[in-house]
This record gives structure tokens, sequence and C-alpha cells, in this order.
């Protein structure tokens, strides 16, 4: 039997490098595709005039009208557009509840049924390392084509300190929150930049909420992984616990504000998106904050050589609990009821599934001719390997990346590509993360991924969400802006459970009971 299911992912990954993109057009007569696309705030990017959709048109055959949306709008945008009954043909990339638009709505189409026909490039991988399981929504449907790179990543807001500014002030690398905040203070006060200007940031970060620099990665210091997804977390005893109710998450609100009172933290913090974070670590200003790597990032590599990452340090008698990722798929695409060329779409789709198509579109041209020398090769070990990285993060000028439509389950992509450095990088802090012990007793991804509530109770949850996620938000923004007293806690903890709390971890202990009973 081994031999036999080894066999068969021979011959899948087999089938999957020899498929070709579309050798001929998908369509004979010309077609066009509304595309609402989540992007990362700080690139600026034009897809109208990105040299790989302009390939992928040449051989597909289908155009796109793009309607392109940053991070820090997808939120509202996406809720607008459901809500106005005004879809487009296919959303992509950008994270959609598919219990409520799918399971509930309907909106969604159910693809399960489809992809076998029209997808042989995706439906080749979706059986690998059970990746699948993931996808399934509480109605045996699945609403969504996945994006997963599975390279042993487990965390997103890494920490980094300016090493230079530690040197130069003969101090050591903080391993506690003490001593964090006396190197914070002595970053305010001695000049580390040395350029006689009293301009130093000493801890910095990009808006509340985002996952790698936002002030919520800064509560795993005190043993909250507090996180943009979900309001509650599984402790090691397998109960799920309303986030607010963690312990050390009051300390963890009352270190930040007295880091914001003493102008430790930069006040701007909470609201600045990533460009703006990003235009203040490059002028060399920024002490000590997170971010997801050092290599191929916003920072320039003059001032990314300053930094060095570290475990977070952490909060006097507690531990530390950073979230931790699951290498599961995320949101790739999906196909509303708007859509009436649902094949085309898929095989459009399917076309950037094609290996060196997919590979392509996410480290930039394998051949001559391109907008830019090639970015990657195949290497004599027959691996796709990435030759060199534009700089300033130029590649997201001609390949979309991140964004880009990327399916490689472990079997199917350890055989075929040779991490980059930055991929290194990641994976590297990775290892240190998880032989620390410094991650989350279990993932926050059982609750938002693996735990599929009933379409009714997973709706009830969606609801609880969004209004336990907004009044963390402003909870946590007062209590950082004006500070924590026994009255305002005590107010917290009450308004925590009139807004939903105990119902939301009452649904979701019962839906990870059922998952544990179902996977015993």
């Amino acid at each position: 039997m081994k031999k036999l299911l080894s066999l068969l992912v021979a011959i899948a990954i087999l089938a999957a490098l020899c498929a070709t993109a579309a050798a001929d057009p998908i369509v004979t007569e010309p077609l066009t595709l509304k595309v609402m696309e989540y992007t990362i705030e700080n690139q600026q990017v034009d897809y109208d005039t990105m040299w790989f959709y302009q390939e992928l048109e040449k051989n597909t055959g289908i155009h796109i009208e793009w309607e392109s949306v940053k991070d820090g709008d997808w939120e509202t945008q996406r809720n607008l557009m459901f809500i106005s009954g005004d879809y487009p043909d296919v959303i992509m990339r950008g994270s959609i509840d598919y219990e409520e638009y799918g399971v509930a709505q309907g909106i969604l189409l159910p693809l399960d049924d489809l992809i076998p026909l029209y997808m042989p490039n995706y439906a080749a991988r979706l059986e690998m390392n059970g990746v699948k399981d993931a996808m399934v929504a509480s109605d045996g449907h699945m609403y969504y084509i996945g994006n997963l790179i599975a390279q042993g990543v487990n965390h997103d807001g890494n920490h980094y300190i300016n090493k230079a500014w530690l040197d130069k002030l003969g101090l050591e690398i903080p391993t506690t929150i003490d001593e964090l905040t006396e190197v914070l203070r002595a970053f305010k006060t001695q000049d580390p930049n040395g350029n006689g200007i009293a301009d130093e940031i000493p801890f910095s970060g990009g808006d509340l909420i985002h996952q790698t620099q936002g002030l919520y990665t800064h509560f795993a210091n005190f043993g909250v992984p507090l996180n943009r997804y979900t309001a509650a977390r599984i402790n090691a005893e397998d109960k799920v616990e309303f986030i607010g109710d963690v312990e050390g998450f009051r300390q963890a609100v009352e270190w930040l504000h007295l880091c914001y009172e003493e102008g430790l933290l930069d006040k701007e913090a909470i609201t600045q998106d990533s460009n703006v974070w990003g235009e203040k670590m490059n002028q060399g200003i920024v002490g000590y904050t997170t971010y997801l790597r050092l290599i191929n990032t916003a920072l320039t590599p003059e001032i990314a050589a300053q930094y060095v990452s570290i475990l977070p340090p952490k909060a006097d008698g507690l531990s530390v609990a950073v979230p931790e990722i699951m290498e599961l798929p995320g949101d790739g695409a999906s196909l509303t009821v708007a859509n009436k060329h649902v094949e085309e779409t898929l095989r459009w789709l399917d076309a950037q599934f094609e290996t060196e198509t997919m590979m392509v579109a996410y480290n930039g041209p394998i051949k001559e001719g391109g907008p830019i020398d090639p970015t990657i090769k195949i290497n004599d070990e027959g691996k796709y390997e990435v030759i060199y990285i534009p700089e300033n993060n130029g590649l997201y000028q001609y390949v979309p990346v991140y964004m880009a439509q990327f399916f490689a389950p472990a079997d199917y992509y350890a055989p075929i590509y040779q991490m980059a450095p930055h991929r290194i990088e990641r994976y590297n802090t990775s290892q240190d993360y998880a032989n620390a012990g410094v991650l989350e007793p279990k993932s926050f991804n059982y609750l938002t991924k693996l735990v599929k509530l009933p379409s009714e109770e997973a709706t009830e949850a969606a609801r609880l969400f969004t209004d336990l996620d907004a009044f963390l938000r402003e909870s946590i923004t007062t209590f950082i802006t004006a500070g924590v007293t026994d009255a305002s806690w005590e107010a917290f903890k009450a308004t925590a459970k009139a807004v939903g709390s105990e119902r939301y971890v009452e649904l979701y202990q019962a839906g990870y009971d059922t998952f544990l009973e179902n996977n015993k």
C-alpha cells in the first residue's frame, strides 16, 4: 500500500510538471471577466499593465477587468460588495467567510464537482498531504480554490530589534519585558542613530491589528496569542477561551500604555498603515518592531542589515504565546453567482497552476526576453531556484508574487523547489521560535480553518466575531492611549460578556470537541 501511495503521488507530481499552460487559448471569442483582487498595502501595482497578466491574456484569450483593493480596505470593500448585490465574477486572494456567503447565502459557487472537470493541474495536488480536509465547509462543499506554500513557516509577526543601536549603546539583546523597556528608554534618550537629533522612535508598528507589524503581535510577549482572525484561543487543556480572559491580557495593555505615555511607542502606530511604517523604518529611526522577514521586503538592504531577529521578550511570570500558523490552504479564488463563464474561469485559474507559470508568477521570469533578466532557473538538481531578487521589492512590478494563484502542498513542492534566501530566512526564524517553545499551545487555525460549525451556528459565530472584534479594537486602543484602571477593566470584562464572548466560546468549544471526537 505504501509503495502504491508513493507511486500515485509521483504520478500526480509528474502530471503537474508535464502539464502546459493553455497551449491553445481557452476561448475563441474575446471574453472579459471582472476580478476583485486583494493587494498588499505597501505595494503600488498595476495589474492592467503587469507583464505576467499580459502574457497570461495572450495565452488564454481572457481579459481581466481588475478591481484592486488594499489590505486596509479589504474588509470594508468586501462587505459592501456582498451587500450591494453587484458581484464580480471572481474574488482573488482576500479573506471571505465561506460559511456565510457560500453555505448560508449561496453567493459563492460550490466548486468540488467542477474542479476535476476543468482544473487538472490544481486537482492533482488537492489530494496531497490532507490539505483538502481543511477546505470543506460544513455542508460538505468547497467554495474556494486554495492558496498554499508549504515551507515550514509557523508564525507571521517576528520580533526584530536594531542591533546596530544596541551595539552603539553597549546593550545586550533584551530577553524580558523589563529589559526591553530599559532598552527602549535608552533608544529614546541616548541618540543611538548618532545624528544629534532626538528623532528616534524606540518602538513602532504598522496599525493595531496587522498580522506582521501590528501592535496585536506584542500581546504574545504576555502569553496572549492575539490575532485579527479570531476572538478566542485554545489552551493547553483543549479549552476554548475568550482572548480577553487570557491571563496576561491586562498586563499587555498596561505595558503598551506605559510605552505610549513615555513616548517609547510611536503614537501613530495604532492608526498608521504599513506604507508610513515602512517610511519610518527606512529613515533609520526605529529601534524595535515586528515584521515578516528582513530580506525582500519594504526595507532597504541597508536598513534591514541593522536588525536581528529575536525571541519575544517575556513578561515576568508568564509564558510567551505567539499565534501559530498551520500550513493549510488559505484564500485563493472564489466564483460568485454573477459568473456566466464558469468553465472558462476555472480553466483560466488552472492555467496559473501549471508548474512553470505558477513559479514565474511568484518568483519572476525564467526565460530570456522577459521584462527583466531571468530571476529563476532550473538547477542541476532539476529544481526551480531563485537566481536573484530585484531590490526594493521591484519584483512586484512584473509578477503578482504574494497575490499570485499558488498551490503547493509539501509532497508537491519539496521535489521541485530550492527555497530562496528570503524563504530560508523565514524557515530559520520559524525553527527558532518552535525550538524555543514560544508558540501558542494550539494553533488558532484550529478555530479558523479546521473546526467546521454547522451553517446556523457558523452564521451566529461570524456575527459574534464581528461584534467582539470591533469591541476588542476599540477597547485596546482606549487602554493603550488612556490607560487601565480597576474600574475600566471590570467594565471591559462585563461588556465582553454582554457583547457575546461566552456564547462565542460555547459555539467553538462544541465545534472543537466534535473535531477532536472525529479525529481520534
